[in-house]
């Protein structure tokens, strides 16, 4: 696969169409201009550190780095009594992103989001320490399932009911 050239990657008016946003803009200075590669290899170095990027990018840029969540929720995450390895805010990130009128940059990514909601609640015991933090996390990754129904069901896209439960 083609590595894509500096230029097809998201701009700053895709980390911020708002033309303003605070939260935003500090995605673009820790994200702009990488890579795939890149931008994976920035979160795994401090990812409670750009954890809340994806929820405050625009949806152009969160559709462009969606890939940096999947693989690093998919990853061989070390345990670690004290961590959740993000599922609980990266559930929050995404969801924020189609709680604004969802764009179509992101609407496409829905079956994507529904399989990292099926992965995490399969292997929920990877995102969390004990059963309260680990159904924290769950609870956050089926809140989102709902929001997907629900906008699935208000433009009748279908593939509904994504209701994977914790072990």
């Amino acid at each position: 696969m083609p590595k894509p050239s500096r230029r097809s990657l998201p701009n700053e008016r895709d980390f911020d169409p708002w033309k303003g946003d605070l939260d935003a803009q500090c995605a673009w200075r820790h994200f702009g201009g990488l890579t795939l590669d890149e931008a994976r290899a920035t979160f795994r170095e401090n990812p409670l550190g750009y954890q809340e990027d994806f929820m405050f990018m625009g949806p152009v840029a969160f559709a462009f780095y969606f890939p940096v969540i999947e693989d690093h929720l998919r990853s061989d995450l070390e345990p670690d009594p004290y961590d959740d390895h993000q599922g609980w805010i990266l559930a929050h990130g995404i969801k924020a992103q189609y709680e604004r009128t969802p764009d179509e940059a992101v609407r496409h990514l829905i079956p994507r989001v529904r399989s990292l909601v099926a992965y995490v609640c399969e292997n929920i015991q990877r995102f969390g320490v004990d059963a309260d933090k680990q159904q924290r996390v769950a609870d956050a990754w089926l809140m989102l399932a709902t929001h997907l129904d629900r906008i699935a069901g208000s433009t009748g896209q279908g593939e509904q009911g994504v209701r994977a439960s914790p072990r």
